[in-house]
């Protein structure tokens, strides 16, 4: 495939999730198709991009990924706007970075439009397996249905374990809803 061709359409996806869930690992690991095993806090938010192909069609995504600390809450509202899906983040090894994602799915709801983009959950960090502690239960029985995302993925970064399958997944959906492909 020829990378240097240009993108006929153009998206924006957001990679959310609290702080140290692995959002900047997933991106740079799509992105560069590298990992780094020091924590890099995002500051407000770290843009980029990558073309990828769906269906026969060449997609320019333009990422950006959203700090997860609460200090920088107030500006994602601007990191939001015009977003065309989005990839909800939690740490496997981390129970309460689901619970936190609450707060993510009600913000984009709120500034989006209940249900307006797709969402892909991520389970993050899945070659860790010793210290998961999510409860599958809850997650199958409530979150999920709570969140409605395309899809519930869980990946690895360090082990570059579904990744380009959950920018592949939400860039296919996001065409499906404007039309451009069929199911």
């Amino acid at each position: 495939m020829d990378y240097t061709e240009k993108a006929k359409y153009h998206m924006k996806l957001i990679v959310c999730g609290t702080g140290a869930v692995g959002k900047t690992s997933i991106v740079r690991r799509f992105v560069e198709n590298k990992f780094d095993f020091n924590y890099l806090l995002t500051v407000g938010m770290e843009p980029s991009n990558r073309k990828l192909q769906v269906n026969g069609f060449l997609v320019n995504l333009i990422l950006f990924d959203v700090a997860g600390q609460k200090r920088f809450q107030t500006l994602r509202e601007i990191f939001f706007r015009k977003a065309n899906g989005a990839l909800l983040v939690f740490d496997l090894t981390r129970p309460e970075s689901l619970e936190e994602l609450y707060e993510w799915k009600d913000q984009i709801d709120e500034r989006l439009g209940k249900n307006k983009i797709p969402i892909v959950l991520i389970g993050n960090k899945a070659d860790i397996e010793d210290m998961i502690q999510i409860d599958y239960s809850i997650l199958e029985d409530t979150v999920i249905p709570d969140f409605q995302p395309v899809k519930y993925l869980e990946t690895s970064a360090y082990l570059n374990q579904n990744i380009h399958e959950a920018f592949s997944i939400v860039t296919k959906e996001v065409l499906k809803r404007q039309g451009i492909i069929k199911s």
